[in-house]
């Protein structure tokens, strides 16, 4: 078996924590849809080549019977060598992509651990929260 090296990724996750979660059930007949908003928000540590993308997470069933609003922070890293349109790709794209499976299983778990059925969101395509994300991303003097 040839051993082969392997190279860190211009851009890594880190770590993420749910720093806000709050449910509201109102009623056990919850609907069949739901609507689902996004809050998102940026900072950009340039000289510790670090981003945090901040993401708000709001969830209402058709019938009003269940609300969740959630706010989710995770931490990436990046190389400092990365082309800044790359970068802007990482940030805008890949971040809330990365995170988004976290938010979808926390969610699954809140509801099911309140003794209601889980909610179970769809898998989303996260690229049109970019130039949201990228008109609320600040750059962070340290």
């Amino acid at each position: 078996m040839k051993e082969q090296q392997t190279k860190s990724a211009k851009f890594q996750f880190k770590n993420f924590r749910i720093s806000r979660s709050i449910i509201e059930i109102k009623s056990d007949k919850i609907g069949n849809s739901f609507k689902l908003g996004f809050k998102p928000k940026g900072f950009i540590y340039k000289k510790d080549s670090f981003f945090r993308l901040q993401l708000g997470v709001l969830i209402e069933d058709n019938k009003k019977a269940i609300k969740i609003e959630i706010v989710a922070i995770a931490n990436y890293i990046f190389d400092s060598e990365i082309e800044q349109k790359e970068l802007e790709r990482y940030f805008y794209i890949n971040a809330p992509a990365i995170l988004f499976p976290y938010i979808r299983a926390y969610i699954s778990s809140l509801t099911t651990l309140s003794g209601i059925s889980p909610v179970t969101m769809p898998t989303l395509n996260m690229q049109p929260l970019g130039e949201e994300l990228k008109k609320n991303t600040v750059e962070v003097d340290n």
